[in-house]
Protein backbone atom coordinates (compact mmCIF):
# COMPACT_ATOMS: atom_id res chain seq x y z
CA UNK A 1 0.00 0.00 0.00
CA UNK A 2 3.27 2.47 -0.13
CA UNK A 3 2.65 4.77 -2.56
CA UNK A 4 -0.63 5.48 -2.15
CA UNK A 5 -3.92 7.41 -3.36
CA UNK A 6 -4.15 10.75 -0.89
CA UNK A 7 -7.47 10.98 0.11
CA UNK A 8 -9.89 13.02 2.66
CA UNK A 9 -9.70 12.00 5.83
CA UNK A 10 -13.35 12.11 7.73
CA UNK A 11 -13.15 13.16 11.46
CA UNK A 12 -16.49 13.36 12.97
CA UNK A 13 -18.25 13.38 9.61
CA UNK A 14 -15.92 16.43 9.20
CA UNK A 15 -14.50 15.91 5.35
CA UNK A 16 -10.65 17.83 5.97
CA UNK A 17 -9.09 17.25 2.70
CA UNK A 18 -5.18 15.80 3.30
CA UNK A 19 -5.52 16.91 6.78
CA UNK A 20 -3.02 15.46 8.75
CA UNK A 21 -2.95 16.50 12.55
CA UNK A 22 -1.11 16.31 16.05
CA UNK A 23 -2.20 14.59 19.20
CA UNK A 24 -6.52 14.48 18.72
CA UNK A 25 -6.91 16.32 22.26
CA UNK A 26 -9.38 18.94 20.73
CA UNK A 27 -12.25 15.49 20.41
CA UNK A 28 -11.56 14.54 24.53
CA UNK A 29 -14.64 13.66 26.02
CA UNK A 30 -13.88 14.59 29.77
CA UNK A 31 -16.40 12.36 31.25
CA UNK A 32 -15.11 9.22 29.83
CA UNK A 33 -11.75 7.73 29.38
CA UNK A 34 -10.14 8.55 26.01
CA UNK A 35 -7.75 6.32 23.76
CA UNK A 36 -6.43 8.28 20.61
CA UNK A 37 -5.97 5.94 17.27
CA UNK A 38 -3.45 6.95 13.89
CA UNK A 39 -3.45 5.26 11.08
CA UNK A 40 -2.53 5.78 7.32
CA UNK A 41 -5.17 6.49 5.44
CA UNK A 42 -4.21 5.30 1.81
CA UNK A 43 -5.21 1.81 0.43
CA UNK A 44 -6.95 0.57 3.38
CA UNK A 45 -8.66 3.63 4.96
CA UNK A 46 -10.98 3.85 8.22
CA UNK A 47 -13.84 2.72 7.71
CA UNK A 48 -12.49 -0.41 9.29
CA UNK A 49 -11.04 1.12 12.35
CA UNK A 50 -14.05 3.81 12.44
CA UNK A 51 -16.53 0.97 13.01
CA UNK A 52 -14.33 -0.68 15.29
CA UNK A 53 -13.61 1.96 17.16
CA UNK A 54 -18.25 2.39 17.51
CA UNK A 55 -18.92 -1.06 18.65
CA UNK A 56 -15.51 -0.69 20.83
CA UNK A 57 -17.32 2.24 22.63
CA UNK A 58 -20.41 0.67 22.52
CA UNK A 59 -19.31 -2.22 24.57
CA UNK A 60 -17.54 -0.28 27.73
CA UNK A 61 -20.57 2.12 27.44
CA UNK A 62 -21.03 1.25 30.90
CA UNK A 63 -17.23 0.73 32.22
CA UNK A 64 -15.51 2.72 34.98
CA UNK A 65 -12.49 0.16 34.88
CA UNK A 66 -10.51 2.38 32.38
CA UNK A 67 -10.05 5.93 34.33
CA UNK A 68 -10.83 7.14 37.62
CA UNK A 69 -13.86 8.63 37.76
CA UNK A 70 -14.79 8.46 34.48
CA UNK A 71 -17.96 6.50 32.89
CA UNK A 72 -16.95 4.79 29.61
CA UNK A 73 -14.77 4.89 26.21
CA UNK A 74 -14.36 7.58 23.77
CA UNK A 75 -12.21 6.20 21.01
CA UNK A 76 -10.83 8.73 18.23
CA UNK A 77 -9.18 7.04 15.39
CA UNK A 78 -7.30 9.60 13.06
CA UNK A 79 -6.95 8.74 9.28
CA UNK A 80 -3.55 10.83 8.06
CA UNK A 81 -1.84 10.36 4.61
CA UNK A 82 1.78 10.81 5.86
CA UNK A 83 1.96 8.34 8.60
CA UNK A 84 4.50 5.94 7.54
CA UNK A 85 7.45 3.86 9.03
CA UNK A 86 9.54 7.09 8.49
CA UNK A 87 6.78 9.03 10.48
CA UNK A 88 6.99 6.85 13.45
CA UNK A 89 10.80 6.84 13.43
CA UNK A 90 11.58 10.93 13.32
CA UNK A 91 8.43 12.19 15.64
CA UNK A 92 7.50 12.27 19.08
CA UNK A 93 4.34 9.36 19.36
CA UNK A 94 2.00 11.07 21.15
CA UNK A 95 -1.03 9.34 19.90
CA UNK A 96 -2.15 5.56 21.67
CA UNK A 97 -2.39 3.47 18.79
CA UNK A 98 -0.54 3.29 15.36
CA UNK A 99 -1.20 1.17 12.86
CA UNK A 100 0.52 1.54 9.24
CA UNK A 101 3.24 0.10 7.05
CA UNK A 102 7.26 0.07 6.46
CA UNK A 103 7.36 -0.05 10.27
CA UNK A 104 11.20 -0.69 11.18
CA UNK A 105 9.97 -2.52 14.14
CA UNK A 106 13.04 -3.73 15.67
CA UNK A 107 14.44 -0.12 15.19
CA UNK A 108 11.87 1.61 17.01
CA UNK A 109 12.19 -1.07 19.80
CA UNK A 110 15.91 0.08 20.50
CA UNK A 111 14.67 3.65 20.45
CA UNK A 112 12.43 3.10 23.16
CA UNK A 113 9.05 4.19 21.21
CA UNK A 114 6.69 1.44 22.27
CA UNK A 115 4.57 -0.48 24.52
CA UNK A 116 5.55 -3.54 25.69
CA UNK A 117 2.36 -5.48 24.76
CA UNK A 118 3.16 -8.90 25.70
CA UNK A 119 0.32 -9.40 28.16
CA UNK A 120 -2.19 -8.45 25.59
CA UNK A 121 -0.91 -10.77 23.11
CA UNK A 122 -0.87 -13.80 25.33
CA UNK A 123 -4.83 -12.99 27.16
CA UNK A 124 -7.69 -15.41 26.49
CA UNK A 125 -9.86 -13.43 24.17
CA UNK A 126 -12.71 -15.56 25.20
CA UNK A 127 -14.63 -12.51 26.56
CA UNK A 128 -14.94 -11.03 22.91
CA UNK A 129 -16.13 -14.74 21.17
CA UNK A 130 -12.79 -16.59 20.67
CA UNK A 131 -13.01 -20.05 22.03
CA UNK A 132 -11.43 -20.39 25.47
CA UNK A 133 -8.08 -20.52 25.43
CA UNK A 134 -7.19 -18.64 21.93
CA UNK A 135 -5.12 -15.88 22.10
CA UNK A 136 -3.49 -12.72 19.52
CA UNK A 137 -0.06 -14.81 19.80
CA UNK A 138 -1.82 -18.15 18.95
CA UNK A 139 -3.46 -16.70 15.50
CA UNK A 140 0.08 -15.91 14.28
CA UNK A 141 2.16 -17.51 11.76
CA UNK A 142 5.33 -19.00 13.46
CA UNK A 143 7.92 -17.03 11.33
CA UNK A 144 6.09 -13.77 12.11
CA UNK A 145 6.18 -15.06 16.07
CA UNK A 146 9.70 -15.07 15.79
CA UNK A 147 10.40 -12.04 14.50
CA UNK A 148 7.99 -10.34 16.84
CA UNK A 149 9.45 -11.76 19.75
CA UNK A 150 12.58 -9.45 21.24
CA UNK A 151 14.18 -11.31 24.13
CA UNK A 152 10.34 -12.74 24.98
CA UNK A 153 8.69 -9.56 24.62
CA UNK A 154 6.19 -8.59 22.02
CA UNK A 155 5.46 -4.80 20.92
CA UNK A 156 3.44 -4.96 17.91
CA UNK A 157 0.91 -7.02 16.07
CA UNK A 158 0.73 -8.05 12.11
CA UNK A 159 -1.44 -5.32 10.28
CA UNK A 160 -2.39 -6.30 7.08
CA UNK A 161 -1.43 -9.40 4.56
CA UNK A 162 0.26 -7.42 1.46
CA UNK A 163 0.46 -9.52 -1.72
CA UNK A 164 1.28 -8.03 -5.19
CA UNK A 165 -0.12 -9.72 -8.44
CA UNK A 166 -2.04 -9.39 -11.57
CA UNK A 167 -5.59 -8.44 -10.66
CA UNK A 168 -7.23 -9.62 -13.81
CA UNK A 169 -10.94 -8.61 -15.06
CA UNK A 170 -13.42 -11.14 -14.20
CA UNK A 171 -16.10 -9.41 -15.86
CA UNK A 172 -13.33 -8.86 -19.26
CA UNK A 173 -12.93 -13.06 -19.21
CA UNK A 174 -16.35 -14.07 -18.97
CA UNK A 175 -17.69 -11.68 -21.71
CA UNK A 176 -14.55 -11.79 -24.21
CA UNK A 177 -14.38 -15.40 -23.59
CA UNK A 178 -10.89 -15.53 -22.48
CA UNK A 179 -10.90 -18.96 -20.45
CA UNK A 180 -8.07 -21.62 -21.48
CA UNK A 181 -8.96 -24.40 -22.41
CA UNK A 182 -7.53 -28.31 -23.28
CA UNK A 183 -8.58 -28.12 -27.36
CA UNK A 184 -5.73 -27.58 -28.67
CA UNK A 185 -7.67 -26.41 -31.43
CA UNK A 186 -9.83 -23.96 -29.64
CA UNK A 187 -7.35 -22.43 -26.99
CA UNK A 188 -10.35 -20.48 -25.43
CA UNK A 189 -13.57 -21.15 -24.40
CA UNK A 190 -16.22 -19.61 -22.50
CA UNK A 191 -16.84 -19.56 -18.50
CA UNK A 192 -18.15 -23.37 -16.96
CA UNK A 193 -17.23 -25.18 -20.42
CA UNK A 194 -16.59 -28.74 -19.65
CA UNK A 195 -12.86 -27.90 -21.82
CA UNK A 196 -11.41 -25.11 -19.43
CA UNK A 197 -7.78 -26.31 -17.94
CA UNK A 198 -7.97 -27.07 -14.22
CA UNK A 199 -5.85 -23.88 -13.60
CA UNK A 200 -2.52 -23.75 -11.53
CA UNK A 201 -3.82 -25.98 -8.26
CA UNK A 202 -4.89 -28.98 -10.75
CA UNK A 203 -7.98 -28.98 -9.19
CA UNK A 204 -11.69 -29.16 -11.40
CA UNK A 205 -14.45 -26.64 -9.97
CA UNK A 206 -12.21 -23.93 -8.18
CA UNK A 207 -11.49 -20.41 -8.73
CA UNK A 208 -8.43 -20.32 -11.28
CA UNK A 209 -10.24 -22.86 -13.47
CA UNK A 210 -9.06 -21.63 -17.51
CA UNK A 211 -6.51 -19.41 -15.92
CA UNK A 212 -2.38 -19.79 -17.06
CA UNK A 213 -0.88 -22.11 -15.32
CA UNK A 214 2.28 -22.18 -16.67
CA UNK A 215 4.50 -19.38 -18.44
CA UNK A 216 3.80 -21.16 -21.49
CA UNK A 217 -0.14 -20.92 -21.21
CA UNK A 218 0.58 -16.98 -19.78
CA UNK A 219 1.70 -16.98 -23.39
CA UNK A 220 -1.11 -18.10 -25.43
CA UNK A 221 -3.28 -15.99 -23.23
CA UNK A 222 -0.80 -12.82 -24.08
CA UNK A 223 -1.27 -13.50 -27.54
CA UNK A 224 -5.50 -14.00 -27.16
CA UNK A 225 -5.51 -10.71 -25.58
CA UNK A 226 -3.72 -9.00 -28.15
CA UNK A 227 -5.49 -11.02 -31.27
CA UNK A 228 -9.04 -9.15 -29.93
CA UNK A 229 -7.77 -5.61 -29.71
CA UNK A 230 -7.39 -5.49 -25.73
CA UNK A 231 -4.31 -4.36 -23.96
CA UNK A 232 -3.08 -7.23 -21.18
CA UNK A 233 -2.22 -4.92 -18.58
CA UNK A 234 -1.51 -1.61 -17.31
CA UNK A 235 0.94 -0.19 -15.13
CA UNK A 236 2.28 3.65 -13.97
CA UNK A 237 5.54 5.36 -14.53
CA UNK A 238 5.25 5.59 -10.71
CA UNK A 239 4.77 2.05 -10.03
CA UNK A 240 7.50 0.16 -11.41
CA UNK A 241 8.74 -0.94 -7.41
CA UNK A 242 4.91 -2.62 -8.23
CA UNK A 243 6.81 -5.07 -10.63
CA UNK A 244 9.69 -5.34 -8.62
CA UNK A 245 7.42 -6.58 -5.71
CA UNK A 246 5.88 -9.02 -7.81
CA UNK A 247 8.65 -10.65 -9.27
CA UNK A 248 9.99 -11.00 -5.76
CA UNK A 249 6.91 -13.05 -5.55
CA UNK A 250 7.37 -14.78 -8.84
CA UNK A 251 10.90 -15.94 -7.18
CA UNK A 252 9.17 -17.14 -4.30
CA UNK A 253 6.79 -18.80 -6.07
CA UNK A 254 10.14 -20.90 -7.90
CA UNK A 255 11.66 -21.33 -4.75
CA UNK A 256 9.46 -22.00 -2.15
CA UNK A 257 9.62 -21.21 1.71
CA UNK A 258 12.62 -22.89 2.41
CA UNK A 259 14.75 -21.51 0.08
CA UNK A 260 12.89 -17.63 0.27
CA UNK A 261 13.75 -18.36 4.33
CA UNK A 262 17.36 -19.02 3.13
CA UNK A 263 17.91 -15.09 2.23
CA UNK A 264 16.43 -13.80 5.79
CA UNK A 265 18.92 -16.34 7.83
CA UNK A 266 22.13 -16.82 5.41
CA UNK A 267 22.45 -19.98 6.55
CA UNK A 268 21.06 -23.64 4.90
CA UNK A 269 22.50 -26.02 2.33
CA UNK A 270 21.47 -23.73 -1.02
CA UNK A 271 20.89 -26.87 -4.11
CA UNK A 272 19.82 -24.87 -6.71
CA UNK A 273 22.40 -22.38 -7.71
CA UNK A 274 23.56 -21.44 -11.14
CA UNK A 275 27.21 -21.58 -12.18
CA UNK A 276 27.14 -20.25 -15.18
CA UNK A 277 24.79 -19.31 -18.36
CA UNK A 278 26.08 -19.30 -21.83
CA UNK A 279 24.66 -16.99 -24.98
CA UNK A 280 21.90 -19.43 -25.72
CA UNK A 281 20.74 -19.60 -21.81
CA UNK A 282 21.79 -22.97 -21.71
CA UNK A 283 22.18 -23.13 -17.53
CA UNK A 284 25.12 -25.33 -15.92
CA UNK A 285 24.26 -25.78 -11.83
CA UNK A 286 27.03 -25.62 -8.73
CA UNK A 287 27.29 -28.05 -6.10
CA UNK A 288 25.06 -27.97 -2.96
CA UNK A 289 26.33 -25.53 -1.61
CA UNK A 290 26.49 -24.32 2.73
CA UNK A 291 25.29 -20.72 3.02
CA UNK A 292 26.80 -18.40 5.43
CA UNK A 293 27.14 -14.39 6.53
CA UNK A 294 30.28 -14.80 4.65
CA UNK A 295 29.18 -16.28 1.49
CA UNK A 296 25.24 -15.59 1.51
CA UNK A 297 25.69 -13.44 -1.63
CA UNK A 298 25.77 -16.93 -3.36
CA UNK A 299 22.01 -16.87 -3.07
CA UNK A 300 21.88 -14.36 -6.02
CA UNK A 301 22.50 -17.26 -8.30
CA UNK A 302 19.08 -18.88 -7.22
CA UNK A 303 17.43 -20.19 -10.18
CA UNK A 304 14.32 -18.61 -9.36
CA UNK A 305 15.97 -15.35 -9.89
CA UNK A 306 16.98 -16.64 -13.13
CA UNK A 307 13.63 -17.79 -14.02
CA UNK A 308 11.60 -14.51 -12.61
CA UNK A 309 13.34 -12.35 -14.68
CA UNK A 310 12.74 -14.86 -17.48
CA UNK A 311 8.97 -14.22 -17.51
CA UNK A 312 9.15 -10.63 -16.47
CA UNK A 313 11.32 -10.34 -19.96
CA UNK A 314 9.88 -13.05 -22.17
CA UNK A 315 6.29 -13.01 -21.32
CA UNK A 316 5.09 -9.70 -19.64
CA UNK A 317 7.18 -6.77 -21.69
CA UNK A 318 8.42 -9.21 -24.18
CA UNK A 319 6.44 -6.43 -26.45
CA UNK A 320 5.98 -2.76 -25.49
CA UNK A 321 2.24 -3.34 -27.06
CA UNK A 322 1.35 -5.12 -23.98
CA UNK A 323 0.73 -2.57 -21.62
CA UNK A 324 -0.57 0.47 -21.05
CA UNK A 325 1.19 3.59 -18.97
CA UNK A 326 -0.66 6.29 -16.71
CA UNK A 327 0.63 8.56 -15.13
CA UNK A 328 -0.04 7.43 -11.58
CA UNK A 329 -1.26 4.17 -9.94
CA UNK A 330 -4.42 5.82 -9.21
CA UNK A 331 -4.97 6.76 -12.67
CA UNK A 332 -3.96 3.23 -13.62
CA UNK A 333 -6.37 1.72 -11.34
CA UNK A 334 -9.50 4.56 -12.95
CA UNK A 335 -8.43 3.24 -16.42
CA UNK A 336 -8.82 -0.26 -15.75
CA UNK A 337 -11.99 0.27 -14.20
CA UNK A 338 -13.73 2.04 -16.90
CA UNK A 339 -15.03 0.68 -19.57
CA UNK A 340 -16.44 1.67 -23.06
CA UNK A 341 -14.29 4.51 -22.93
CA UNK A 342 -14.55 7.03 -25.20
CA UNK A 343 -12.53 7.72 -28.31
CA UNK A 344 -12.12 3.61 -28.78
CA UNK A 345 -9.05 3.10 -25.92
CA UNK A 346 -9.27 -0.52 -25.53
CA UNK A 347 -10.02 -2.22 -22.85
CA UNK A 348 -7.58 -3.33 -20.33
CA UNK A 349 -7.28 -7.12 -18.74
CA UNK A 350 -5.21 -6.77 -16.11
CA UNK A 351 -3.42 -4.60 -13.66
CA UNK A 352 -0.36 -5.07 -11.38
CA UNK A 353 -1.37 -4.07 -8.10
CA UNK A 354 -1.09 -5.20 -4.25
CA UNK A 355 -4.09 -7.11 -2.12
CA UNK A 356 -5.47 -3.63 -1.42
CA UNK A 357 -6.77 -2.99 -4.80
CA UNK A 358 -10.63 -3.12 -4.53
CA UNK A 359 -10.70 -1.31 -1.74
CA UNK A 360 -8.25 1.48 -2.97
CA UNK A 361 -9.71 1.88 -6.04
CA UNK A 362 -13.89 1.75 -4.51
CA UNK A 363 -14.53 4.99 -5.81
CA UNK A 364 -13.91 4.49 -9.28
CA UNK A 365 -15.36 1.24 -8.84
CA UNK A 366 -18.79 2.57 -7.86
CA UNK A 367 -17.92 5.37 -10.37
CA UNK A 368 -18.17 2.99 -12.81
CA UNK A 369 -20.80 0.94 -11.73
CA UNK A 370 -23.53 3.58 -11.95
CA UNK A 371 -22.24 4.82 -15.29
CA UNK A 372 -22.78 0.90 -16.16
CA UNK A 373 -25.83 -0.42 -13.71
CA UNK A 374 -23.59 -3.31 -13.33
CA UNK A 375 -20.56 -3.84 -11.31
CA UNK A 376 -18.14 -5.78 -12.63
CA UNK A 377 -15.94 -8.64 -10.42
CA UNK A 378 -12.14 -8.77 -10.64
CA UNK A 379 -9.89 -11.22 -8.76
CA UNK A 380 -5.92 -11.97 -8.34
CA UNK A 381 -4.38 -13.84 -11.02
CA UNK A 382 -2.43 -17.20 -9.39
CA UNK A 383 1.17 -17.12 -10.50
CA UNK A 384 1.80 -19.34 -13.00
CA UNK A 385 4.57 -21.84 -12.52
CA UNK A 386 7.55 -22.35 -14.95
CA UNK A 387 6.76 -24.96 -16.57
CA UNK A 388 5.07 -28.36 -15.82
CA UNK A 389 7.74 -29.95 -14.01
CA UNK A 390 7.97 -27.24 -11.55
CA UNK A 391 4.18 -27.23 -10.70
CA UNK A 392 4.14 -31.06 -10.21
CA UNK A 393 7.63 -30.47 -7.51
CA UNK A 394 5.44 -27.97 -5.65
CA UNK A 395 2.62 -30.16 -5.55
CA UNK A 396 0.51 -27.57 -7.31
CA UNK A 397 0.95 -25.15 -4.12
CA UNK A 398 2.10 -21.70 -4.50
CA UNK A 399 4.33 -19.72 -2.14
CA UNK A 400 3.36 -16.02 -1.43
CA UNK A 401 5.10 -13.33 0.42
CA UNK A 402 3.12 -10.65 2.79
CA UNK A 403 5.25 -7.88 1.96
CA UNK A 404 4.17 -4.49 2.97
CA UNK A 405 6.07 -4.43 6.96
CA UNK A 406 2.92 -3.36 8.54
CA UNK A 407 2.05 -3.47 12.34
CA UNK A 408 -0.18 -2.20 14.87
CA UNK A 409 1.74 -1.04 17.98
CA UNK A 410 1.24 1.48 20.84
CA UNK A 411 3.67 4.05 21.35
CA UNK A 412 5.47 3.66 25.03
CA UNK A 413 4.08 7.48 25.72
CA UNK A 414 0.50 6.06 25.74
CA UNK A 415 -1.35 7.75 28.03
CA UNK A 416 -3.60 5.03 29.20
CA UNK A 417 -1.73 1.83 28.95
CA UNK A 418 -4.41 -0.10 30.43
CA UNK A 419 -7.32 0.80 27.64
CA UNK A 420 -4.91 0.39 24.96
CA UNK A 421 -3.84 -2.88 25.23
CA UNK A 422 -8.08 -3.75 25.70
CA UNK A 423 -8.28 -2.33 22.29
CA UNK A 424 -5.97 -4.50 20.73
CA UNK A 425 -7.46 -7.01 22.60
CA UNK A 426 -11.09 -6.75 20.92
CA UNK A 427 -9.74 -5.58 17.47
CA UNK A 428 -7.96 -8.82 17.36
CA UNK A 429 -10.27 -11.00 18.35
CA UNK A 430 -12.03 -13.56 15.34
CA UNK A 431 -15.09 -11.44 14.96
CA UNK A 432 -13.11 -8.02 14.58
CA UNK A 433 -10.33 -10.14 11.94
CA UNK A 434 -13.35 -11.22 9.81
CA UNK A 435 -14.89 -7.95 9.69
CA UNK A 436 -11.65 -6.08 9.11
CA UNK A 437 -11.89 -8.69 5.75
CA UNK A 438 -15.62 -7.39 5.42
CA UNK A 439 -14.68 -3.53 5.49
CA UNK A 440 -11.58 -3.95 3.10
CA UNK A 441 -11.33 -6.75 0.79
CA UNK A 442 -8.25 -7.79 2.92
CA UNK A 443 -7.09 -10.12 4.79
CA UNK A 444 -4.94 -10.33 8.16
CA UNK A 445 -1.53 -12.08 8.48
CA UNK A 446 -3.53 -13.68 11.43
CA UNK A 447 -4.96 -17.30 11.80
CA UNK A 448 -8.87 -16.88 11.63
CA UNK A 449 -12.43 -16.87 9.38
CA UNK A 450 -14.69 -14.73 7.50
CA UNK A 451 -18.28 -15.51 9.39
CA UNK A 452 -20.71 -16.48 7.33
CA UNK A 453 -22.78 -13.01 7.83
CA UNK A 454 -19.20 -11.56 6.63
CA UNK A 455 -18.48 -14.11 3.54
CA UNK A 456 -22.07 -12.51 2.58
CA UNK A 457 -20.52 -9.32 2.00
CA UNK A 458 -17.66 -9.84 0.28
CA UNK A 459 -16.83 -9.07 -3.30
CA UNK A 460 -15.72 -11.97 -5.39
CA UNK A 461 -12.15 -9.88 -5.28
CA UNK A 462 -12.27 -10.48 -1.52
CA UNK A 463 -12.88 -14.15 -1.78
CA UNK A 464 -9.91 -15.20 -4.38
CA UNK A 465 -7.52 -13.46 -1.94
CA UNK A 466 -8.74 -15.52 0.50
CA UNK A 467 -8.71 -18.55 -1.62
CA UNK A 468 -4.94 -17.49 -2.30
CA UNK A 469 -4.30 -17.24 1.32
CA UNK A 470 -5.75 -20.91 2.10
CA UNK A 471 -4.42 -22.63 -0.36
CA UNK A 472 -0.43 -21.46 -0.30
CA UNK A 473 2.99 -21.20 1.78
CA UNK A 474 2.76 -17.99 3.08
CA UNK A 475 6.34 -16.01 3.51
CA UNK A 476 6.96 -12.99 5.78
CA UNK A 477 10.07 -11.98 4.45
CA UNK A 478 11.26 -10.07 7.75
CA UNK A 479 15.00 -10.48 8.72
CA UNK A 480 15.85 -10.57 12.64
CA UNK A 481 19.63 -11.12 11.26
CA UNK A 482 22.01 -8.21 12.19
CA UNK A 483 23.58 -8.36 9.33
CA UNK A 484 20.68 -7.97 7.51
CA UNK A 485 19.16 -5.25 9.96
CA UNK A 486 22.14 -3.21 10.34
CA UNK A 487 22.60 -2.71 6.47
CA UNK A 488 19.12 -1.49 4.84
CA UNK A 489 21.13 -0.63 1.60
CA UNK A 490 21.42 -3.86 0.82
CA UNK A 491 19.19 -6.17 2.19
CA UNK A 492 15.77 -3.27 2.81
CA UNK A 493 12.75 -4.47 0.81
CA UNK A 494 13.45 -6.36 -2.43
CA UNK A 495 16.99 -4.88 -3.22
CA UNK A 496 19.10 -8.13 -2.00
CA UNK A 497 16.76 -9.76 -4.72
CA UNK A 498 16.78 -7.57 -8.07
CA UNK A 499 20.22 -5.09 -7.29
CA UNK A 500 22.02 -5.82 -10.35
CA UNK A 501 25.16 -3.82 -12.19
CA UNK A 502 24.57 -3.99 -16.04
CA UNK A 503 27.95 -2.57 -18.51
CA UNK A 504 28.74 -0.33 -15.23
CA UNK A 505 25.21 0.88 -14.57
CA UNK A 506 23.59 0.14 -11.84
CA UNK A 507 19.90 -1.08 -11.26
CA UNK A 508 17.82 -1.68 -8.38
CA UNK A 509 15.36 -3.54 -10.20
CA UNK A 510 15.03 -5.21 -13.62
CA UNK A 511 11.86 -2.70 -15.14
CA UNK A 512 14.08 0.09 -16.22
CA UNK A 513 16.91 -2.38 -17.15
CA UNK A 514 14.55 -4.50 -19.62
CA UNK A 515 12.44 -1.57 -20.84
CA UNK A 516 15.42 0.79 -21.25
CA UNK A 517 18.53 -1.06 -21.69
CA UNK A 518 20.83 -1.22 -24.81
CA UNK A 519 20.02 -5.20 -26.39
CA UNK A 520 19.30 -5.94 -22.80
CA UNK A 521 19.85 -10.07 -22.28
CA UNK A 522 18.40 -11.94 -18.84
CA UNK A 523 21.99 -13.18 -18.76
CA UNK A 524 23.36 -10.01 -18.00
CA UNK A 525 21.07 -9.07 -15.40
CA UNK A 526 21.34 -12.19 -13.71
CA UNK A 527 25.82 -12.52 -13.63
CA UNK A 528 25.19 -8.38 -12.99
CA UNK A 529 23.51 -9.54 -9.64
CA UNK A 530 26.28 -11.60 -7.99
CA UNK A 531 28.86 -8.99 -9.68
CA UNK A 532 26.78 -6.23 -7.60
CA UNK A 533 26.16 -7.90 -4.62
CA UNK A 534 29.92 -9.83 -3.82
CA UNK A 535 31.23 -6.05 -3.95
CA UNK A 536 28.29 -4.20 -1.44
CA UNK A 537 28.19 -7.51 0.69
CA UNK A 538 29.12 -6.14 4.27
CA UNK A 539 31.20 -9.33 5.28
CA UNK A 540 34.13 -9.70 2.90
CA UNK A 541 34.42 -13.48 2.23
CA UNK A 542 38.22 -14.05 1.98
Amino acid sequence: MNKKLLVAVSVLGIVLPGFSSCSPTSTDASDKANLHIRTLNKGIGTTWLDNAAKMFEELYADSEEFQEGRKGVKVTVFGDTSLDGDYLNNNVLNDDIYFTEQIDYLGLINKGKLLDITDAMTADLSLYGDAPGKTILSKIDKTMENYLNVSNKYYGVPFYDSFYGLVYDVTLWKEQNLYLSNDPDDRFVPYGDERMTLGSDNIAGTPDDGLPATYEEFGILMSGLQERGIKPFITAQNAKEYFADYLFNVFADYEGVDNVVMNLTLSGTATDLINSVDEDGNVSMMESTAITEKNGYLLTRQAGRYSALDFFKNYLINDSSNYIFADTHTSAQRQFVQKNKSGGAPDVAMIVEGSWFENEASAAIAKETSKTGKRRDFAIMPIPFANEQKAEECNHKHTYLSLSQSFGVVSSNCSNKKLAKEFMKFVHSDKMLSKFTADTSITRPLNYEVSAEDQSKLSNYAKSLIYLKQNSNLVYPYSSLPLEVNNPSVFKHYYFIWKSTVDSTPYNHPWDYFRLGSNPTIKKYFDGQLERMRHEWPIKDN
